[in-house]
């Protein structure tokens, strides 16, 4: 619904001051169109006929007779046919007779191949709308899916009440059927405590239970961990956890929840019993499946925490340990030199001074931290004792499970030792601790190592949670078994890979040996070399000679283009995209909610919270940027407005000049926070708490996919997260490779991105990762022994073949994310079939990506300037979002997200301003004859920002875009049926 050629359809009127880029894409009437209307029409009737027809084909319903038509459009059509055009005209005015009108549109329809909607049309709209409604959550939204369904069918858009007639019949269906599935699961009397409970008071205190559930967690500590563990059991005391409703897409009870989130609680007491239950019982349900998510993310920076600190601890007392040591060798020298005493006397001293050396010259660095772990037992106690109510359940082999379960039953027998007689399934390297004569000790060391267990346990999917989002049972995640053996063939044509890994593989090291004599040619001809060590050195990339042209041109083209005020721009952005239309789901009203969220869009999308954009724009008072804020958190709607304005700068022919829209980059820009933000942490670099942006850069430099995430993670799942999603769409050219820098990168994740269709390039950092690796039965050219890996299992890869397919069409189908996905089948899944063929697998991508980065100097040249062209867009961003997230910001995952699609919003604003305006610029020279050459743009970029002024006072003039931008119906529409 966000697709650009679609942005006229369903409208009966146009804008007066259209402008001649929307004319070039829309309404441009062709050769054939020409010879047609002159074949049939005379030259009177012409212009009139030419309106009509590159209307109808824009718009799929016909114009309104009483609007004004836009003058460009007049000019366009007269100069198309070769006639004068008047200057002003409406349709009423060219048609002063109505018969001739409906003889000229029956015409037009049969031209255009339109047909009027019959019953069986009629029949299939209902049950397409019914399904939308399964996704959506507007009356709005599911108008303008109507509209581009008939469009798409060439079916003549009918009227706009009978369209939202539809879209509210099929709107209610569906909320009756979900508050059918819903008494089916819970019954009336659990609903109606439900009810009670939740609008009564916290505590007898001043605010009430739905108020207490909304309020996000605050900062990282033990009692943010508390306070969430509160609110879970609290949900689960009202069964929320056995709640199930399979049957309805997650992202509308998402939408339900949402709905609550954003309105105040005695408005949710006010709606209707029917609409109240709904939307309570999935705020309560997604509320519980958030919170839980929320609990062991923070367990698990609790556990890395005290990690962290006894790792300190361990270097502290090491660092002591060697003073020690030294003062121990000055003593025994001393006493080597004590002639005054024996040498039986001498040597009895000195045993007694080394007597502990022995046993700690034993324990390694990580053996040291596991005895540390054990000497804090107060905490590790508190958090294992906390997590009890969660319910894990797991693999009947996972060991931690097995702890935890032991330890449970420990606590409730409030045993302080660890009893003597019993058996427990203790990882080998805490078996020493574990086994400890003294048994406090013991016990104490069997609840850390079940503390680090759990961790990677949950990690790697071995330990689950049915009440969560993240952390379900693996296989639930993926395609049923049963499913996966019915769809097999039908999910591989899809990812088009074969069902057998050797028809994979053969090709495949085919390649990598051609690679390999490339590299061989390469290091003869002194274009790389190995060292003694067997390292391979690449010599710098030779900068591209210093043009002055292209400098002076794109200094003198901005100078052109003059300042411009940030209010202005979005303005002139929304008139060009209608990017408004989106995240309303319909045209504003009126200017004030127009201007309310482009200052909501600042709001989340900068620094400046919801009260300075207020005191900076006149017009508003802070409650309407808030609650506009609220409104842009709906699911879905900041991406399709981001799709629309990249799809809008990919128009320019400028943007073609700086790539073909099939590569991009990915990479994470931090945002700084305040650490006072339970989901911050700090920047390794800059050594500040920050949350992170990743953010996807196409080679046209606008960004196509971001996502909020957590700092210091690996980003491989958040690199392919973003391609699959991108791809999904059928009407937009498809990525096909991506760069990413090291951090970005797995070899599971070199599999999986293959898998899907598509290559992943990292730029590797350290020398040692540039190694190739091979299985032993590929011969190699000579001269590359050094480098060369030989331990790639094909075995494995074939053993794990089919399950390493079933989890690419999983993450293709959307069943699961990419994030989580490579997140359990990442390091920590290692033993794993499916991790192990996965890892395999990636080595030999890997190996024939160096291959081809080894060798080919262009190919090298091309994801530096991809990475580097990302980097550009990553200083507009800071541009644009300088400052700090606020502690009250970001806490929950709507907001973070909101926060991220605004930002990214404002970025891809600014660069496709930049490129509309430097592409009028280069037609006007070079209608003027100026000299200007596709090389010298292909080497400008349009994230220039110097001339944006960010700041200050924001005044929108809407009343220049009014016609286009607000639903002005204040004149009844009096177009004739046809």
């Amino acid at each position: 619904m966000a697709n650009y050629e679609l942005r006229y359809v369903g409208v009966d009127s146009l804008p007066v001051r259209l402008s001649e880029f929307d004319v070039q894409q829309y309404f441009r009437l062709s050769a054939a169109d020409v010879a047609a209307i002159n074949e049939r029409f005379r030259a009177d009737r012409r212009t009139a006929v030419a309106v009509l027809l590159v209307f109808l084909r824009a718009c799929g319903r016909p114009l309104d007779r009483f609007s004004a038509l836009p003058k460009m459009l007049l000019a366009h059509v007269g100069e198309a046919l070769g006639v004068q055009p008047p200057t002003i005209a409406t349709l009423r005015s060219l048609y002063t007779r109505r018969q001739t009108l409906y003889e000229h549109q029956l015409w037009l329809k049969d031209y255009l191949g339109l047909k009027d909607i019959d019953q069986a049309g009629s029949d299939l709209l209902v049950s397409y709308l019914s399904a939308q409604a399964n996704e959506v959550n507007s009356v709005d939204e599911l108008v303008t899916a109507a509209n581009h369904w008939l469009y798409e069918r060439k079916l003549l858009i009918l009227g706009d009440r009978q369209v939202r007639d539809l879209a509210r019949q099929c709107h209610a269906g569906v909320d009756a059927a979900i508050l059918k599935a819903i008494k089916a699961v819970i019954p009336g009397n659990a609903i109606a405590r439900c009810q009670s409970v939740v609008f009564g008071l916290h505590k007898g205190g001043s605010f009430t239970v739905l108020e207490w559930l909304k309020t996000p967690p605050k900062r990282h500590s033990p009692t943010t961990l508390a306070e969430t563990l509160e609110k879970i059991r609290f949900l689960k005391s009202l069964e929320v956890h056995t709640w199930t409703f399979e049957s309805i897409p997650l992202e509308k009870q998402r939408g339900y929840a949402q709905a609550i989130q954003a309105r105040r609680p005695a408005k949710t007491r006010e709606l209707k019993a029917s609409s109240q239950t709904i939307e309570l019982v999935f705020f309560l349900r997604i509320s519980l499946l958030e919170l839980t998510d929320m609990v062991i993310y923070q367990s698990g920076r609790r556990v890395s925490d005290l990690v962290r600190q006894a790792y300190d601890k361990t270097q502290t007392r090491q660092a002591r340990s060697s003073v020690e040591y030294r003062e121990r060798l000055v003593s025994i020298k001393t006493l080597v030199d004590d002639t005054s005493r024996s040498a039986e006397e001498r040597l009895a001293s000195i045993g007694e001074l080394v007597a502990d050396v022995a046993r700690a010259a034993n324990n390694s660095h990580a053996a040291s931290v596991r005895q540390m772990l054990t000497e804090e037992p107060t905490r590790v106690r508190s958090l294992l004792s906390s997590l009890q109510d969660l319910n894990f359940q797991g693999r009947p082999n996972d060991n931690s499970l097995k702890l935890l379960i032991s330890l449970k039953d420990i606590y409730a027998g409030k045993l302080t030792e660890l009893p003597q007689d019993q058996a427990f399934p203790i990882d080998k390297p805490w078996r020493e601790l574990v086994d400890d004569p003294d048994r406090k000790k013991a016990l104490k060391a069997m609840e850390a190592c079940a503390m680090v267990g759990l961790r990677k346990s949950l990690r790697r999917g071995s330990v689950w949670i049915d009440h969560s989002f993240s952390y379900r049972e693996r296989d639930q995640m993926l395609i049923a078994p049963t499913d996966w053996a019915k769809d097999r063939e039908r999910h591989l044509s899809i990812l088009g890979m074969p069902a057998d890994a050797d028809t994979f593989l053969e090709p495949l090291l085919k390649h990598i040996e051609v690679g390999l004599q490339a590299v061989a040619d390469a290091k003869q001809q002194g274009k790389l070399s190995v060292d003694a060590q067997g390292t391979l050195h690449l010599p710098a990339l030779q900068a591209l000679p210093e043009e002055i042209d292209p400098k002076r041109t794109r200094d003198l083209m901005f100078k052109q283009i003059g300042d411009v005020q940030f209010p202005d721009l979005l303005l002139e952005m929304d008139a060009q995209t209608n990017f408004s239309e989106i995240l309303l789901a319909r045209r504003a009203r009126d200017e004030r909610e127009l201007v309310a969220l482009y200052a909501a869009l600042i709001a989340h999308g900068t620094e400046i919270d919801a009260k300075s954009v207020a005191a900076m724009t006149p017009q508003l008072d802070p409650d309407q940027v808030s609650v506009a804020m609220r409104a842009l958190e709906a699911s879905g709607r900041l991406r399709r407005a981001n799709a629309r304005v990249v799809e809008f700068q990919g128009r320019h022919a400028i943007a073609e000049l700086w790539g073909s829209g099939k590569t991009a980059s990915s990479d994470m820009m931090s945002l700084d926070a305040s650490k006072h933000l339970w989901n911050a942490r700090v920047d390794p670099r800059r050594r500040t708490h920050a949350a992170g942006m990743y953010t996807h850069v196409l080679d046209q430099h606008g960004i196509i996919y971001d996502q909020p995430i957590v700092l210091n993670e690996r980003q491989a799942g958040p690199a392919i997260e973003g391609v699959v999603r991108y791809n999904d769409s059928t009407d937009r050219v498809r990525l096909s490779l991506l760069a990413v820098d090291t951090h970005g990168y797995t070899n599971p994740t070199m599999a999986i991105s293959k898998l899907l269709g598509f290559d992943l390039c990292p730029r590797l950092r350290d020398l040692a990762e540039r190694k190739l690796f091979l299985p032993r039965i590929l011969e190699a050219p000579e001269g590359l022994d050094q480098v060369l890996v030989r331990d790639v299992s094909l075995g494995a890869i074939r053993k794990g073949w089919d399950e390493l397919l079933r989890l690419a069409a999983s993450i293709r189908s959307g069943r699961v994310s990419a994030n989580v996905a490579l997140q359990r089948f990442g390091s920590a899944a290692q033993g794993d079939p499916v991790h192990r063929a996965a890892d395999q697998l990636g080595r030999l991508l890997r190996t024939l990506f160096l291959c081809d980065y080894f060798s080919n100097t262009a190919f090298r040249r091309e994801i530096h300037t991809i990475l580097n062209r990302g980097e550009s867009v990553h200083q507009l961003q800071r541009a644009v979002y300088f400052g700090k997230v606020s502690p009250e910001r970001g806490r929950r995952r709507d907001e973070m997200i909101a926060i991220s699609g605004s930002h990214t919003l404002l970025t891809n604003l600014v660069v496709a301003w930049n490129t509309h305006r430097m592409q009028e610029t280069v037609d006007k020279w070079r209608r003027s004859n100026q000299k200007i050459e596709d090389t010298w743009l292909a080497r400008m970029g349009p994230a220039h920002f110097a001339h944006v002024n960010f700041r200050g006072m924001f005044k929108f003039g809407v009343s220049r875009y009014a016609d286009m931008l607000l639903n002005q119906t204040s004149v009844p529409s009096k177009r004739i049926a046809i």
